[in-house]
């Protein structure tokens, strides 16, 4: 019940969004992508929000200690066509649960000659979360974004505590209260 108001909310933030601005909302979506499908969901209405020029989609982050899922995302991110679409990981933060999760089997899919069933990177590049999302916002206007987060809040807390770095003079609780119009 929770995924689905959560799924509910954030059409609604994407609706909202789309009538209160001409020009669409920057957003950066938090998850921990693998262990049930809410999250690939969220981020299938996030790329087709993007599509109707909505949402400014500008990084995914994964809080997941999985290297399948930033395999997935960026699966996600080539069949919708962000390819370039920066992805940023957390590997300190959640550890794998004792299962095989939609993320590793699709990511192993492969086809009748043995290659990778779903496009993806050749040799993909991940930021590191807490550094991405400080470069992200820096670069952004004062209460421009929104931070849509499904899942487990440690990178949030991560990023709180930040100090300055060559992205910004700010910390990071500094950063996100100049930065971010809000938290979905």
């Amino acid at each position: 019940m929770k995924k689905l108001l959560l799924l509910l909310a954030l059409c609604c933030v994407c609706g909202t969004i789309t009538a209160q601005n001409a020009k669409p909302q920057a957003v950066i979506f938090e998850t921990d992508m693998g262990n049930d499908i809410d999250d690939a969901m969220a981020l299938d209405l996030l790329f087709k929000n993007m599509d109707q020029g909505n949402i400014n989609l500008l990084g995914v982050s994964v809080h997941k200690n999985n290297p399948y899922s930033a395999e997935y995302i960026d699966i996600m991110r080539h069949w919708y066509g962000y390819k370039k679409l920066p992805i940023g990981v957390n590997t300190a933060c959640v550890t794998d649960m004792d299962c095989v999760d939609y993320c590793t089997v699709v990511s192993q899919l492969k086809d009748e000659k043995g290659k990778p069933l779903f496009r993806r990177s050749k040799n993909p590049k991940y930021e590191e979360a807490v550094d991405m999302y400080r470069r992200i916002l820096a670069e952004q206007p004062d209460k421009s974004v929104v931070i849509v987060t499904v899942g487990f809040s440690t990178t949030m807390a991560q990023l709180l505590q930040s100090g300055p770095d060559k992205y910004s003079p700010l910390s990071g609780r500094e950063l996100v209260e100049r930065k971010v119009e809000y938290f979905s």
